[in-house]
């Protein structure tokens, strides 16, 4: 019988430095080492005690795992003005899914990405799992084409694409 758990999400680095999946079977785990570049680095371990490096990152993240185990977002706080979240489905050695890159594919697609692209400051991040397959994210920004700020939000479909959020 398979147990779902709500998930959560954890900011690394932090006061953790593990965050289970909902079902128990995959660990991720972060290591800093001030002495590389970049400092930090997140492996994902089975619970065979297989381990795989997954991604490394300068300043901060914070990941969210899909209540079904299947998947798991990174939100990497790249810099002051920008942050990007990155998709990671099993099996997890594979190559990531750039959410942010995604989205602005998607909304260049309908004539809508000047806020995106365009402005000094635009944080993409993802807020939370709707289901197992559909994550909500959002966009914020400000700049010259939005010196008042924008918000916008959108829902990833896991193997489908973006759409608005209503």
């Amino acid at each position: 019988m398979l147990v779902i758990t709500r998930a959560q999400k954890v900011a690394f680095p932090g006061t953790k430095s593990e965050l289970k999946s909902p079902d128990g079977r995959y660990t991720i785990h972060n290591m800093d080492d001030e002495k590389q570049e970049p400092a930090h680095t997140l492996t994902v371990i089975d619970s065979k005690g297989s381990a795989q490096k997954i991604y490394s990152y300068g300043r901060h993240v914070d990941v969210l795992w899909s209540p079904t185990s299947r998947a798991f977002v990174v939100n990497d706080y790249e810099g002051s003005d920008a942050s990007r979240p990155v998709l990671f489905t099993i099996p997890f050695a594979g190559r990531p899914l750039d959410l942010r890159e995604k989205l602005i594919d998607f909304l260049r697609s309908r004539g809508n990405a000047r806020s995106a692209e365009e402005n000094h400051h635009v944080y993409f991040s993802a807020k939370r799992w709707l289901n197992g397959d559909e994550i909500l994210c959002q966009v914020t920004g400000y700049g010259d084409v939005d010196p008042k700020g924008f918000t916008r939000r959108y829902v990833y479909k896991l193997g489908g694409g973006f759409r608005p959020y209503r």
